[in-house]
């Protein structure tokens, strides 16, 4: 969900600095980038392997949620690129879709009704559902479960280093559309494509034959 079909990743970063500035810390952003696309799990581990237990780490992430819920109520929440247009699309070639979001599911839901998005999606993997959080396939793989397809036969469109390694490892084809972090090197050779939007996306597969 976030930075692939909401643009909150910015906001994400302007809150972590905010909350890290109270206690007076500046982020390094190569830290910031390792929390991106995991889940409360995942994140707790690596605030506790670079703090050692000198940053609470629940505090800081609620204190950064309520930064984030005010900016989008004051400034609203914009939707990405192109996702209103592939949505509509999978929708109309009955084309199943799954959201596998490390965020929790009432997060999800209640941006969603900030961005003015249905939650119209076939089957969903939220929060710390998974057994393991993104860069591990697990999110993926039960997207794919719920769907009753196989991961090989899925297409992941995703942003963050943690989610793509995440869809490469599941077995599915990786669509990256990058948002705050560019694709490296070796973002490129764990992705099928990396496009500038959903819409370039959207673009690529209506010309995919058995797609148009």
């Amino acid at each position: 969900m976030d930075g692939v079909i909401l643009d909150t990743e910015r906001v994400h970063i302007l809150g972590w600095h905010a909350v890290f500035s109270e206690i007076g810390i500046v982020p390094e952003e190569d830290f910031l980038v390792t929390l991106r696309g995991a889940n409360m799990e995942f994140q707790r581990q690596k605030f506790q392997e670079k703090f050692h237990g000198t940053v609470d780490y629940v505090a800081l992430r609620n204190a950064r949620r309520e930064f984030c819920q005010r900016y989008y109520r004051e400034n609203g929440l914009p939707v990405k690129k192109g996702y209103r247009e592939l949505s509509a699309w999978l929708k109309e070639k009955g084309i199943p879709k799954a959201l596998c979001s490390s965020t929790t599911l009432d997060t999800i839901k209640n941006e969603f009704v900030i961005a003015g998005l249905p939650f119209d999606f076939d089957a969903s993997v939220t929060g710390t559902e998974p057994e393991h959080s993104k860069p591990a396939p697990d999110v993926f793989l039960l997207g794919a479960e719920k769907l009753g397809v196989r991961p090989e036969d899925c297409i992941v469109f995703e942003d963050s280093p943690n989610g793509v390694r995440a869809g490469h490892d599941a077995g599915c084809q990786v669509i990256m559309v990058p948002d705050t972090v560019p694709a490296t090197e070796e973002l490129r050779e764990l992705s099928t494509v990396v496009c500038g939007s959903l819409l370039e996306a959207l673009e690529l597969l209506v010309t995919i034959q058995g797609f148009d």
